[in-house]
């Protein structure tokens, strides 16, 4: 009798055992899931400080592209001061500027609208047939651009494919 007592008392003991080793296991193993959770998102939040400084720079420097590539489209008189400022600005954002950050649909759209662009400060005032087609191509080709930014939102880009991130990681 006092053998089957021992033995109840050792299985019993045993059992205790296995479940608080299997609940130390399992909330160890919770524990680690949720600290790689946190991290993940202390990691995207860093990572969203970090690149709030490119985004804003990227998006005026979009903005400004736009606005200097309006001015020389819509303008008529390619010898006024504003046409001449807007074609000196538009080399400089297109060598030194854009390219620290431009996007390959916004490199393209440059790309597409630089010879364009010396064309029409190439042509002579009074050519206004000439000046009128240009108009019209550099209007679509403005179009093109705005698209292009549109489409090249880093931030907008990136902040999708961390709300798609974290949904996964999350279910």
């Amino acid at each position: 009798m006092q053998e089957t007592t021992i033995l109840i008392a050792i299985i019993t003991g045993s059992i205790t055992l296995l479940v608080a080793v299997a609940g130390i296991i399992g909330n160890w193993y919770l524990s680690n899931v949720n600290r790689k959770n946190e991290l993940q998102q202390q990691e995207y939040q860093l990572v969203l400080q970090n690149l709030k400084g490119f985004w804003e720079y990227q998006s005026n420097l979009y903005s400004e592209t736009l606005k200097v590539v309006s001015i020389l489209v819509l303008s008529d008189d390619i010898s006024s001061d504003d046409f001449l400022n807007a074609y000196k600005r538009f080399w400089e954002l297109y060598w030194c500027e854009l390219p620290t950050c431009e996007s390959n649909y916004v490199a393209s759209a440059m790309v597409d609208l630089k010879q364009k662009i010396y064309d029409k400060k190439h042509f002579s005032s009074d050519n206004k047939e000439d000046l009128k087609l240009s108009r019209e191509e550099l209007n679509s080709l403005l179009l093109n651009l705005a698209n292009a930014v549109r489409k090249s939102s880093l931030l907008l880009e990136y902040s999708e494919k961390i709300r798609n991130k974290i949904t996964k990681d999350t279910i």
